[in-house]
């Protein structure tokens, strides 16, 4: 089937598939064992270290209760860990731990493998018009 002649949304939709399909088989290696909506938060978590809950439901487009359910998680696990806001006691810090930093760092270098097998022939300048594009999508959705 030639993918050209599909629409856009659902040629993104099946590539996105093929994409977290090669990811969880490479993460499926490393044996670590998290349900798949923790290691986004996790992730959130790890780049954007003492981002409150709130801002991690946003940023991971999900539920805060669902993302309070994966915080406990984490946290239960030694992974993350909250703390109160010094100006806010309402709202909750979330940091990762060393132990949750060497996990998330693994992550991100399976990925960074991944991605390099990935874009085999895929010239630089195309990886970042792509990234423009893909910014651009991003920023006209959450304008809907």
């Amino acid at each position: 089937m030639n993918a050209k002649k599909l629409p856009l949304s659902l040629n993104l939709a099946i590539t996105l598939k093929a994409i977290e399909q090669a990811f969880r088989k490479n993460l499926s290696e490393l044996q670590i064992e998290l349900p798949e909506e923790a290691f986004g938060i996790l992730m959130i978590a790890y780049f954007h270290q003492g981002v409150i809950q709130q801002d991690i439901a946003e940023m991971a487009k999900k539920d805060k209760s669902a993302v309070l359910r994966q915080i406990d998680l984490l946290e239960n696990r030694g992974l993350v860990q909250r703390k109160a806001d010094e100006h806010d006691r309402r709202k909750n810090l979330i940091t990762v731990t060393d132990k949750g930093k060497a996990i998330t760092q693994t992550i991100v270098n399976k990925e960074h493998e991944l991605f390099q097998l990935l874009l085999q022939g895929v010239n630089e300048q195309d990886v970042e018009t792509f990234s423009k594009v893909l910014a651009i999508l991003k920023n006209n959705a959450g304008k809907i």
